[in-house]
């Protein structure tokens, strides 16, 4: 997870889901959110980076009730898959909610990753790829 947000530093990465939580095993997806003004700039970052993936999207639901769809690009990354989900750039400060929850979405930046990475005696569960 931290080699991709280091990769793409340029979108603002957020890491999200179960290897965020610390719930995640041999076949979660490294999740990641990411902040560009199209979704052509995170394809341009892929090719860039010679990277093949898969497009698709991803429905969150937000706060006010709204139920929005984001372009999603899907990749293996050594034993990893890796799914980034584009959002505008002012979707940073608008967290979609928590599947099935009403709290916003936990997500950590990458500073806030490495911390988290440096408190944990066994980083290996959240270093993914």
């Amino acid at each position: 997870a931290l080699q991709a947000m280091q990769a793409l530093e340029s979108f603002q990465p957020r890491l999200v889901g179960p290897v965020l939580q610390g719930s995640a095993d041999r076949g979660s997806r490294v999740q990641l959110h990411l902040f560009a003004d199209t979704p052509e700039e995170v394809i341009f970052r892929l090719l860039e980076l010679g990277i093949p993936w898969r497009e698709g999207e991803r429905a969150h639901q937000y706060p006010d009730g709204r139920r929005r769809r984001h372009p999603s690009f899907r990749f293996r990354a050594g034993d990893s898959e890796v799914e980034l989900v584009v959002f505008p750039v002012a979707g940073l400060r608008q967290p979609p909610l928590e599947p099935g929850q009403q709290r916003p979405l936990e997500r950590a930046s990458r500073g806030q990753l490495e911390r988290l990475l440096a408190q944990r005696p066994d980083q290996r569960s959240l270093s993914g790829t």
